[in-house]
């Protein structure tokens, strides 16, 4: 208990130099945890966006429907199968839709996109669709030859709403069918690769065509908890015996490793900030060390032992990072908690923003855990930074010291 007060009387003796350590440990661990917590949040608008505007977290198609992308490569089904699948336990919402890869062409334009059979209101709360309609109407009302386009399509074929445009298709039968649409609305998902070869029309109208009947190639399903996905795939297999099942990690790989490298660069951010934390602790304690050679020697001459100096050197060094590392942590968690609730508009940056597929507002996430963590690495580093100004202390003769 001596050492410990003998520890924390001597960090004050210097308090200018004290005092800008722990601001330096204040600042860098708010600035880190905030930072790490605006990158999460933004990936997790990302994952959000992504599972649900496009991907879902579970679809089912025919076993070689995604390698060869052929019309008669349904999964039979109705409304009454579609019913049963949103009674499996864990699933939310649930969709089916046709797929079909064909020509659009404009008087000005013509080009290649995927084409997509929905049920609007299925479809809708499966992925929210039509919030991100930036002109015209949502497909509405009795199966008809509305379609809804991207903006980059749009611009392409330069056409607007109420616009007339072909779309051009092989049938199962491998037979050309073309069919004229009229635009009904133009949508922004903020994927403009995705909203320039992308498409979609009322499944009824467009099964007609392929002569698919109720048919459909792909079943979209958003559950409640991303911990269920595996009991929902097993349940699906049961009713669909004879189709393939994939999570959105096996649909989309690449997000996966989005989703698992934000929290490593959260990781290497901090460290960075403590790698910058441990040269001024060290810097700070040698300059300690050497501006009080004398009364360490005078110390051990008395009878302290060179372990007690060790570790009165280390308390010393703990001290100084903890006393900025405990308000820094408070205060970066308040600041994030504030930030979570009410979020961060970079709505300034909306184009941008659209463009990596991120809503304009951030809520910037942080793991509960992460503030413990960050708390243990500030203890090792303080300790770590320490034992090279202790290994100095111990290193002095007591006779020598005193005469310095």
């Amino acid at each position: 208990m001596q050492l410990v007060k003998m520890a924390w009387r001597n960090i004050w003796r210097n308090k200018v130099r004290s005092l800008a350590v722990m601001t330096a440990v204040f600042l860098g661990l708010v600035a880190g945890m905030y930072s790490a917590s605006l990158v999460e949040g933004i990936m997790q608008s990302r994952f959000e966006n992504f599972i649900e505007n496009q991907i879902s977290h579970i679809q089912l198609h025919h076993p070689d429907f995604i390698r060869d992308q052929e019309v008669f490569l349904t999964v039979g089904g109705n409304l009454d199968n579609l019913q049963k699948v949103r009674e499996i336990p864990g699933v939310n919402k649930a969709t089916i839709r046709t797929r079909v890869q064909c020509m659009i062409a404009s008087a000005s334009h013509t080009g290649g996109v995927e084409l997509y059979g929905i049920r609007p209101n299925s479809e809708n709360e499966t992925t929210k669709f039509a919030r991100h309609l930036i002109d015209g109407d949502y497909l509405e009302g009795e199966s008809s030859n509305g379609i809804l386009i991207g903006e980059s399509l749009a611009e392409k074929l330069k056409v607007g709403v109420g616009s007339r445009i072909v779309l051009s298709y092989q049938d199962k039968n491998n037979d050309l069918v073309s069919g004229a649409f009229i635009v009904r609305g133009i949508f922004n998902s903020g994927y403009t690769r995705y909203d320039e070869m992308t498409a979609f029309v009322f499944q009824e109208y467009l099964n007609d065509y392929l002569g698919i009947g109720e048919d459909f190639h792909e079943l979209a399903i958003l559950a409640n908890d991303i911990n269920d996905l595996e009991n929902i795939r097993a349940e699906l297999h049961q009713q669909f015996p004879n189709s393939v099942v994939r999570t959105w990690n096996e649909i989309e790989p690449a997000l996966e490793v989005m989703v698992t490298s934000s929290g490593l660069f959260s990781y290497i951010f901090i460290i960075l900030i403590m790698i910058g934390l441990a040269f001024g602790l060290l810097n700070t304690m040698l300059m300690a060390v050497f501006e009080r050679t004398r009364e360490i020697g005078m110390l051990m001459a008395v009878g302290m032992s060179r372990t007690k100096v060790f570790i009165l050197i280390v308390l010393e060094t703990i001290f100084l990072s903890l006393s900025g590392a405990v308000i820094g942590l408070f205060s970066g968690y308040l600041l994030v908690a504030w930030f979570a609730k009410h979020g961060l508009d970079l709505s300034t940056f909306s184009d941008v923003m659209y463009e990596l597929g991120v809503d304009s507002v951030i809520y910037p996430y942080l793991n509960t855990s992460f503030p413990f963590i960050l708390a243990i690495i500030v203890v090792a580093t303080a300790l770590l930074s320490a034992i090279y100004p202790a290994i100095k202390a111990l290193s002095l003769s007591p006779i020598e010291a005193i005469r310095k």
